[in-house]
């Protein structure tokens, strides 16, 4: 079924990365003030809700030892719901937005221009080259595995035998069964899906969060915000001194669920507490921050307590800075996810 994928597989599951998660992202960005919204941000957000959306669905089912065609069904179809959703209530916004990008790109510097090389250079290398990472025997394996044997968390990639017991380190974080939902989706290997098609798209996420976090930090100097994107692209760059660097886990293998954590959610957690405690936070920051912290039980086990703990740590510092309880309230309830994943863990362990 997979062999000698054709190209086109790839492409088209390329461009779904692209288009999917940014029709997602306007459930998000259409509930946000004018001023604030931007395509950039839709997509960026759109993988969030669709991560945090997949651990929803995925706990429930690897737990009653269901398959991966019925996860793709049910994921598939609610993700179809989404877009629908999106695209309905968002028609209007469709022309502003496509020509507020347009002036976006008119207004590019070539400070700019060069980050936009610079970065579509580095997924180019993705695409074109292969990293041998030991962890793949893993991770790849079980996306591999969940393809072959049409289960979601049932199979040792190692052996090949059953489980008896899910093991309670990854059972909890099934970004392996996201790779492979997507590979049988787009009939594309399940090593291409990871080592090829996602890790592209995944290092534009990584950037377009950094330079999301560089908007933030300088509103009103675009001039800034782009040398300092151009210079944390040069620090991720020449980051390669140790292989436990941020950088590392973006440029040599992102497509590992706590490389994610690290190169991606991570920053966006920055991202969502810098306009979470702004005071200018609307209810659809809070609903998204909550399908975050899902997103970072999803992706990896350590994403479970260190989600949590980098929010919460925001939301007492800004609680005590404001002496308002109810930051702290609404930041408890974000990380709901994270204690409930946490609890499970003690009890599957």
């Amino acid at each position: 079924m997979y062999i000698d994928t054709p190209t086109i597989n790839i492409a088209a599951l390329f461009l779904l990365l692209l288009a999917v998660p940014w029709a997602t992202g306007l459930l998000y960005t259409g509930f946000l003030p004018e001023e604030r919204r931007g395509c950039l941000l839709s997509w960026v957000s759109g993988y969030i809700i669709l991560w945090g959306l997949f651990e929803i669905i995925a706990l429930p089912l690897i737990f009653q030892r269901k398959s991966l065609s019925l996860l793709c069904i049910i994921y598939g179809g609610a993700t179809c719901l989404l877009v629908a959703a999106a695209l309905i209530l968002n028609w209007r916004n469709l022309a502003p937005a496509a020509k507020g990008a347009a002036r976006s790109l008119k207004r590019i510097t070539p400070v700019g221009w060069g980050n936009i090389l610079l970065v579509l250079g580095q997924a180019y290398m993705y695409a074109k080259y292969m990293h041998i990472d030991e962890d793949d025997a893993f991770y790849v394996g079980a996306a591999s595995t969940a393809v072959a044997t049409d289960t979601i968390f049932s199979v040792n990639p190692y052996t090949g035998a059953e489980y008896g017991n899910l093991p309670s380190r990854y059972v909890l974080s099934p970004f392996f069964s996201f790779v492979a939902f997507l590979s049988r989706m787009g009939k594309v290997h399940p090593a291409i899906t990871a080592h090829v098609v996602l890790a592209a798209a995944l290092v534009l996420v990584s950037y377009g969060i950094y330079a999301l976090i560089a908007k933030k930090l300088f509103p009103d100097n675009r001039k800034y915000a782009e040398y300092f994107l151009f210079f944390l692209i040069l620090i991720i760059m020449f980051s390669g001194y140790t292989v436990y660097t941020q950088g590392m886990f973006t440029l040599v293998r992102i497509w590992q669920g706590k490389a994610v954590f690290c190169g991606i959610l991570v920053p966006m957690v920055c991202l969502m507490a810098l306009q979470l405690f702004s005071g200018q936070a609307a209810w659809a920051d809070w609903c998204l921050t909550f399908l975050l912290m899902c997103a970072c039980c999803m992706v990896s086990s350590m994403g479970i307590m260190l989600g949590a703990i980098m929010l919460g740590t925001f939301g007492i510092v800004y609680a005590a800075r404001e002496r308002n309880l109810k930051l702290l309230a609404y930041t408890v309830l974000c990380c709901l996810p994270n204690l409930v994943c946490a609890g499970i863990y003690l009890l599957v362990r």
